[in-house]
């Protein structure tokens, strides 16, 4: 099972005999890290010596804790590697890990918020000082462009409420007995408050 996904400065190997892991960690490095490529395999990781990071499944080849990891570092792989533990990440796991670094632990219940941010530390570039390196700065983007979507939900939220109450009312004066002037701008009351719904609802998708 050896599959390739795109040319990227960093390349991840997922050492796993779980295809459904692999769909899983393809999706959501897709998502978090789109520049990363990544090539899963079954063998502990002969092929992969030119992985930047390799991200390992916990009882790949009946390998179980950290021996995988051992293995790896046994046969020369010096790069990043997250062991993906089936349950939690206990202290004495997180402390053999350390010791081979660099290694991380992250459970597989926690791939979803803690994966990026490990594949994040571990490929910190000391020799650069204090700038960041190309995961760490894509992730950063990643983080930004979720804030920024997650505040445009708060404000349509807020906005959307009071605007159509104020639509309402306006279409509501707008059926009193008001004279000439004062119907036309009641009028002209309801069409900003339409144009202002449509706006605040085109948010979501960008076309506001």
């Amino acid at each position: 099972m050896t599959s390739t996904t795109g040319a990227a400065r960093f390349h991840v190997t997922l050492v796993t005999e779980d295809s459904a892991l692999e769909h899983l960690v393809r999706e959501l490095l897709a998502t978090v890290l789109p520049s990363a490529a990544l090539t899963a395999t079954t063998l502990i990781l002969a092929p992969a010596s030119d992985a930047d990071i390799a991200i390992v499944d916990q009882g790949v080849r009946g390998l179980t804790g950290v021996t995988a990891v051992q293995e790896m570092r046994a046969r020369g792989y010096g790069g990043g590697i997250v062991l993906l533990a089936t349950g939690a990440c206990d202290p004495s796991m997180e402390q053999r890990l350390l010791a081979l670094a660099p290694g991380r632990c992250v459970a597989r219940a926690e791939m979803g918020t803690a994966l990026a941010p490990a594949l994040a530390d571990l490929s910190a570039r000391p020799d650069l000082g204090d700038d960041l390196g190309p995961i760490q700065k894509e992730l950063r983007r990643t983080q930004q462009l979720v804030a920024m979507g997650e505040t445009t939900s708060r404000i349509q939220h807020t906005l959307n409420n009071p605007l159509t109450a104020l639509l309402a009312e306006a279409q509501l004066l707008e059926m009193e007995d008001l004279a000439d002037e004062h119907r036309a701008a009641v009028k002209r009351m309801i069409e900003l408050c339409r144009r202002l719904v449509v706006m605040v609802r085109g948010l979501d998708s960008g076309t506001g």
